[in-house]
Parts: structure tokens; C-alpha cells; sequence
């Protein structure tokens, strides 16, 4: 009998794991999707970018070092010359909180963020 409950034990351990493995391989898959999603996204930015900027460059006589300056530029308007955009926290006009990042509304009033760049824009 002790036997027999302990075999029911340890099946029911194995299915658990058993369980957790397949887990585990469904968020494996569904990362490997999400990845293969976002290197597709940035392959296609990258050939718009390189699109706009051979648009700019011909039409308007620009050099590829007036685009690298401007890079620099933007680049150290956080006052880090790190290759990143930072933005810093948006304060609500009219509550005075902070906005979260990703939302166009105060979480706190619903009060609408104004004055977004096309860079803020998603």
C-alpha cells in the first residue's frame, strides 16, 4: 500500500515537471518569435532611414558628416555621449505627477501629454 501512495506521489511529481517543461518550451517559442518580430521591425526602420537620408542628402546637398553632427548633437542633449536618446520624466501640468512613459494620459487625472515629438510618438 505504502508502495502504491508512493507511486502515486511521484507520478504526480513527474507530470508537474512535465508540465513546467512544456511550459518553459511554449515562452522559449514564443520569445524566439517576439526576437525574430523586433530584428524584422529594425531591419525595416534601418532601410527607411537609410531611404530618408538618401532623399535629404541629394535634394537638400547634404554631406554624410552634416548627418553624423547632427547625431553628435542629439546625442548630448542628455549630456551623455552614449549613443542613446534618454528622456527624462514628464511632469503633468495639471496635477503635477510624473507621466508614465508609455502613456499618453496621467495616470493620476487623465490628463492628455501635449507637445510629443514624432520621436515619442509609438
Amino acid at each position: 500500500m505504502i508502495d502504491w501512495l508512493w507511486d502515486l506521489h511521484q507520478e504526480g511529481r513527474i507530470v508537474a515537471a512535465q508540465d513546467t517543461g512544456s511550459d518553459a518550451s511554449r515562452k522559449t517559442a514564443d520569445l524566439r518569435d517576439r526576437m525574430q518580430f523586433l530584428e524584422d521591425r529594425i531591419d525595416r526602420l534601418l532601410l527607411t532611414n537609410i531611404a530618408m537620408w538618401s532623399l535629404l542628402r541629394d535634394s537638400m546637398g547634404l554631406t554624410d558628416q552634416d548627418l553624423v553632427n547632427k547625431i553628435q548633437q542629439i546625442d548630448l542633449q542628455d549630456g551623455l555621449a552614449d549613443g542613446k536618446v534618454s528622456r527624462s520624466p514628464a511632469t503633468c501640468p495639471q496635477c503635477k505627477r510624473t507621466f508614465a512613459p508609455r502613456h499618453r494620459r496621467c495616470l493620476y487625472c487623465g490628463h492628455e501629454r501635449a507637445g510629443q515629438t514624432p520621436a515619442d510618438a509609438r
